[in-house]
């Protein structure tokens, strides 16, 4: 009885230990209206970024500038992720204000 104990503490402190490295390939910006709340996220290889914003005043979106190609739908609440799955830094604007509603995404 022991052993089996010892063995199913041991299943959850790994399951555990997975499920923590896991969620910690996903990093999270928020955005308010005209910013976003990360002006610079660095994520390895494989990772992503999730971002999220919810009843702005202003219409917002998530696009890449280049490198890297994808483009969230518009709207005033939303939540949009992307897999960096080569190295390199990356602009990411919102195409509603992107003079000052800019950010970078350093892959390493």
């Amino acid at each position: 009885m022991r052993k089996l104990l010892a063995l199913l503490t041991l299943a959850a402190v790994a399951a555990a230990i997975l499920a923590a490295l896991a969620l910690a390939k996903t990093k999270s910006v928020g955005m308010g209206d005209n910013y976003f709340f990360n002006g610079t996220v660095t994520i390895k290889k494989g990772s992503s970024v999730h971002w999220h914003w919810a009843n702005t005043q202003n219409l917002h979106n998530v696009v890449s500038k280049k490198g890297v190609t994808f483009h969230s739908k518009t709207g005033h609440s939303g939540n949009f992720s992307y897999t960096f799955r080569k190295k390199g830094t990356f602009t990411i604007i919102c195409t509603k204000h992107p003079s000052v509603m800019r950010m970078t995404v350093k892959v390493t």
